[in-house]
């Protein structure tokens, strides 16, 4: 029979859900699935946020709501997201977009 796993976070982890949190560690934004992480990425890397908040969204680890709370993010920005992600895929965040340059907000 298998044995339930405690979702046990380290200091200095936010949680997203019971089973999900996140951390800022030195220039990374590290993703925990309980004790184990799961995805990082640079603090500055827009289109690997976006996308990981959307594969969370999409497997079912978190809900919108959820996601939109812990990151001060609108919902709708979300749907916009993950829109992009099931119709262009992965590497949609990762085109480079002609035309005006965007500011880049940091995380």
């Amino acid at each position: 029979m298998p044995q339930l796993q405690l979702p046990i976070f380290r200091d200095g982890v936010t949680q997203i859900t019971s089973e999900l949190g996140y951390a800022k560690e030195d220039g990374l934004l590290v993703f925990y699935n309980g004790s184990l992480p799961i995805f990082s990425h640079e603090e500055s890397d827009l289109g690997s946020f976006k996308m990981i908040l959307s594969q969370l969204y999409i497997n079912g680890s978190a809900s919108q709501t959820e996601l939109a709370d812990a990151f001060g993010i609108q919902k709708q920005a979300l749907k916009r997201w993950v829109k992009k992600y099931r119709i262009e895929g992965i590497q949609a965040f990762f085109i480079e977009r002609r035309g005006r340059p965007r500011v880049k907000k940091k995380i």
